[in-house]
């Protein structure tokens, strides 16, 4: 995947400036030692132009090209001076014609690649074609230029990690070309932000106040993606600002959505890993749960108990909850809905039956044994008092021991030392002690017979009791 390609290169943005400083303070006591090198300079919009939509009224062009072409200039490229066209190579942006470094002056084939799954998996949300072969001087595209050298190559004294040479509102003016320079820095997330944020500018898309869209300033080098979230346009300082086709805040998401609709995509799903379809669980029981998407982020998830939410979470991964303590007994369904990146929600259920509480005074329905002070089921079900178990989360009432060489679910005795029918009192006096099968039926049983000790399950390993078994 994309993620361990790119940390097998580089370390996240954030990360430079924690190096950085490391770095000055090695520099302090050993001068021989180099600063880490500063930041690299943000993509920028060449003289801060906007081509502003075509006047009402006034004959569209052809439609808007769906064809990004990423070029790495294989042997170097040439762009000449003229109207911004990508299909000629010319460009508003240089003085005259001028010759740019290849992607493998510097950087091999396996980082390219990489780089373009990263712009693909950018891009997967919307119906844009992602290329590297160029589609020729007839058809119509956008074209980003990946190059080996720096600015200063397409013309003298330009600093800029990126280069597009307008921001086009409404996505009017098919054909431009835009740049990203690869000498100005190795980050691989940060190039991959550079070319969705150059090729984006073209559409329409001004800079953002949101540090996980690629359309920001923000935390340069970290991973981008497209947020569904209305969010301040901002200027080149980073200071809040009206946005430049209109309006102070964008949905680059809803935006790119709107120009160039969804791609064919399989929906998101969510998958319940505990608990279980069918399993008996006690009030206030664990929820956990994945999303699974190819738009990568999420927005977080709620949980619902027949039909009425009940909680919410913003995590990403997992969607985590805990059903509520009050839970009455009996049958009930639990839904769990998440929504990926692009604001696409999914859900599953699964139904579950919550021990019932129980006292001296409130018995248990028949099947079900009073423990605790909740109505767990026998031996005959997954997880009941007295049924096999391998971990304490096995078991309803969260307690799995062993002995004799058997392990079974297991609970507290009451305080005077009495356990369900078919169960003894072992192990101590009271609730000291713990109930286990005995064979005998009816009425409350109370330890009557001895044996081995019995070792409770704690953590990842045995915590030994000394429970030895009453003669009769």
């Amino acid at each position: 995947m994309i993620y361990a390609l790119v940390f097998g290169w580089h370390l996240p943005y954030h990360f430079v400036h924690m190096r950085a400083a490391l770095a000055l303070v090695a520099v302090l006591a050993a001068p021989s030692l180099a600063v880490a090198e500063a930041p690299p300079p943000p993509p920028i919009v060449f003289e801060n132009r906007v081509l502003p939509p075509l006047p009402q009224g006034t004959i569209a062009l052809a439609p808007i090209s769906h064809t990004l072409f990423v070029n790495k200039c294989a042997g170097g490229c040439t762009v000449n001076r003229g109207q911004d066209d990508s299909r000629t190579n010319r460009s508003s942006i240089p003085s005259g014609t001028v010759s740019l470094s290849a992607w493998s002056t510097l950087y091999d084939e396996t980082k390219w690649n990489a780089l373009i799954e990263c712009v693909e998996q950018t891009f997967i949300p919307f119906n844009v074609q992602v290329v590297t072969t160029d589609p020729g001087p007839t058809a119509a595209h956008f074209e980003v230029m990946v190059t080996g050298g720096s600015a200063s190559q397409l013309r003298a004294g330009l600093n800029a990690g990126g280069v597009a040479p307008f921001i086009g509102c409404n996505a009017q003016y098919n054909n431009g070309l835009s740049f990203v320079f690869g000498a100005t820095t190795s980050d691989l997330e940060y190039l991959c932000g550079a070319v969705v944020q150059e090729a984006a500018h073209v559409w329409g898309l001004d800079h953002e106040l949101h540090k996980d869209d690629p359309m920001t300033y923000l935390d340069l080098g970290t991973l981008k993606r497209f947020q569904n979230q209305s969010v301040q346009c901002h200027d080149p300082e980073l200071n809040p600002s009206a946005c430049e086709c209109g309006g102070t805040m964008q949905n680059s998401y809803a935006y790119m959505l709107q120009t160039f609709g969804a791609s064919n995509l399989p929906p998101a799903t969510v998958s319940i890993a505990t608990p279980l379809e069918g399993q008996w669980v006690r009030p206030g029981f664990p929820v956990r749960a994945q999303l699974m998407s190819v738009i990568s982020g999420s927005s977080g998830g709620s949980m619902s108990v027949d039909g009425m939410q009940v909680s919410t979470s913003n995590a990403s991964a997992p969607l985590a909850f805990n059903a509520p303590l009050t839970l009455a007994g009996g049958e009930h369904t639990v839904t769990v809905t998440g929504s990926d990146g692009g604001g696409r929600t999914a859900s599953a259920s699964v139904k579950v039956k919550v021990t019932a509480a129980c006292s001296s005074t409130m018995p248990c329905a028949s099947g079900t044994n009073c423990i605790g002070g909740f109505c767990v089921p026998g031996s005959e079900v997954d997880g009941g008092l007295g049924a096999t178990c391998t971990s304490n989360e096995n078991c309803i009432t969260n307690q799995c021991g062993s002995a004799d060489g058997e392990q079974l679910c297991t609970g507290a005795c009451t305080s005077d030392g009495a356990c369900p029918s078919g169960y003894s009192c072992i192990g101590g006096e009271g609730a000291a002690g713990v109930c286990w099968p005995s064979g005998d039926s009816g009425g409350c049983s109370t330890s009557e017979s001895s044996g081995g000790p019995v070792f409770l399950l704690a953590g990842l390993g045995f915590v030994a009791i000394v429970i030895r078994r009453r003669r009769r």
